[in-house]
């Protein structure tokens, strides 16, 4: 995410990763609902993660409610609760409003939410999907990305990025950092319908050469610079706030709400490589 200024923090350790070959099969075009898990398989992929939100609350077994960090971020104006979930129907909405919250340094205007599966699942490659729409308005900033399991950064892999201001462009982004140690990125957006109005199917491909970015199963970016390796973890957040999206203003509509039909992730079978 365009958070230099903060990640730069985020320093942890340094792991060598195993690479594996390079995957020549394209990966397949689901239909802009996302084709099943069943359909996925016969096309070469084989389902290692997902949340349906089929439940009547966030699994705690699955998701953590926070980064490793804490519960803010940089200049962000939210404090990540544990209470903004509601899981209903086969989804998950996750609410951000104005309530102040946090104590100390850690105080903010604003309540939203995060869940993130570090230390419960991370995968090296594969199709990473989520199936949502998102609140309209100056300040909201939601986001589906990927982080290393070593909590190092870069690198990081941004699924989708969109501003609550401009609600028909997704940005799509892969941070890393070169032989000198400097942070780089490498990124393109893409207009589109509005993504508050309904569901939208949005997705990775990230092989060892290549990253391929997806909008209802359309192909809408790929970059082939500083692909990492290593196991990354999933996030979904909605930011509040910050440097980028700018702070909520008079038209802003309090509270927002991020809605998740599911999160899943593929990994292709061993006949599919060859």
């Amino acid at each position: 995410m365009h958070r230099s200024t903060v990640r730069a923090l985020l320093v942890g350790l340094a792991i060598t990763s195993l690479c594996i070959p390079c995957l020549a099969q394209r990966a397949p075009k689901p239909n802009s609902r996302g084709d099943s898990p069943a359909v996925m398989k016969s096309k070469g992929w084989n389902l290692t993660f997902s949340d349906e939100f089929s439940g009547k609350a966030l699994n705690r077994d699955v998701w953590n409610d926070q980064y490793w960090h804490g519960r803010t971020h940089g200049p962000e104006l939210q404090w990540y609760a544990p209470d903004v979930f509601e899981v209903s129907k086969g989804r998950l909405r996750v609410k951000a409003e104005k309530r102040d919250a946090g104590e100390g340094d850690d105080k903010r205007p604003y309540t939203s939410g995060v869940i993130t599966t570090l230390g419960r699942f991370s995968q090296e490659y594969g199709w990473f999907e989520i199936r949502a729409k998102f609140p309209a308005g100056k300040g909201y900033w939601p986001a589906f990305w990927l982080l290393p399991e070593t909590k190092a950064w870069p690198p990081e892999i941004d699924v989708l990025e969109i501003l609550g201001h401009e609600m028909n462009k997704v940005y799509m982004t892969n941070h890393w950092k070169d032989d000198a140690g400097k942070h780089q990125q490498n990124g393109g957006s893409w207009v589109g319908p509005d993504f508050g109005k309904d569901y939208h199917v949005f997705a990775v491909d990230w092989r060892p050469d290549v990253i391929i970015w997806y909008v209802d199963g359309i192909e809408r970016y790929r970059s082939d610079r500083g692909v990492p390796s290593g196991p990354f973890y999933v996030i979904a957040n909605l930011a509040v706030g910050g440097e980028w999206p700018g702070s909520p203003d008079a038209k802003t509509v309090l509270p927002g709400y991020m809605d998740i039909d599911y999160i899943r992730v593929y990994k292709l079978t061993v006949e599919a490589v060859r």
